[in-house]
């Protein structure tokens, strides 16, 4: 468990085909992009998060995040 350290509007929740998930979008400081799991609510020093995938590719990360969905919501992307 870990809190983010995030820039501004960062991070922000993900959803699945509408429907909200457990994982977030974060970019750091230093530019990375992250996936998370959301372990506990809050903002990136109130919550806990879980970092699943760091990267330098916004597209890699929002990529990594789909897979994941379907991992956890098997179809739910192909409705």
């Amino acid at each position: 468990m870990s809190k983010l350290s995030s820039v501004p509007l960062y991070p922000v929740n993900l959803s699945v085909g509408g429907v909200p998930a457990n994982l977030c979008k974060n970019k750091t400081p230093d530019g990375k992009f992250q996936i998370a799991k959301v372990l506990k609510p809050g903002g990136p020093q109130e919550g806990e998060f879980e970092v699943l995938w760091e990267g330098d590719s916004e597209s890699e990360a929002e990529e990594f995040a789909r897979r994941e969905a379907e991992k956890a919501f098997p179809g739910l992307l192909t409705r």
